[in-house]
């Protein structure tokens, strides 16, 4: 009995430690899709900041070089702010390797390969199921 306890015990340390490491390659993953997207937000800006310079340039009607001149401020505006939003969130994306890293290295400590499960499947046992879902709480 002490047994089967201990072994059931140790079932639910295992998945919750999965379930962790599945929290943060989720996160990250979800992190690398807000850097590919401001990645491409930032080259948009750049490519954008060189034709409206290079417009600019090629004006010789001073109100439309002060209007050109405006839109190339608001451009590098909107690069200084991609900028710093994709600096923090490649610190965001160093934080969670950082994670990843410690609960990989525990798993495989313990015989565990953390890439053999599917990050997007959460699959509970009837156990899980028996402490969290009850029949009596169904409204109707």
């Amino acid at each position: 009995m002490a047994e089967l306890e201990e072994s059931s015990e140790m079932s639910k340390t295992t998945s919750a430690k999965i379930g962790v490491y599945r929290h943060w390659m989720v996160t990250l993953r979800d992190i690398q899709w807000k850097m590919e997207e401001l990645e491409y937000d930032l080259e948009y800006q750049r490519y954008e900041s060189d034709v409206t310079q290079r417009l600019y340039d090629a004006t010789e009607d001073e109100k439309e070089r002060k209007h050109w001149q405006k839109q190339i401020a608001r451009i590098h505006k909107a690069m200084a702010t991609t900028e710093a939003e994709l600096a923090k969130t490649q610190r965001q994306a160093a934080y969670c390797e950082a994670m990843i890293a410690l609960i990989r290295g525990d798993l495989e400590a313990e015989g565990i390969d953390p890439d053999t499960y599917d990050l997007d499947e959460f699959a509970f046992n009837e156990e899980f199921d028996d402490e969290f879902y009850n029949d009596d709480d169904i409204p109707f």
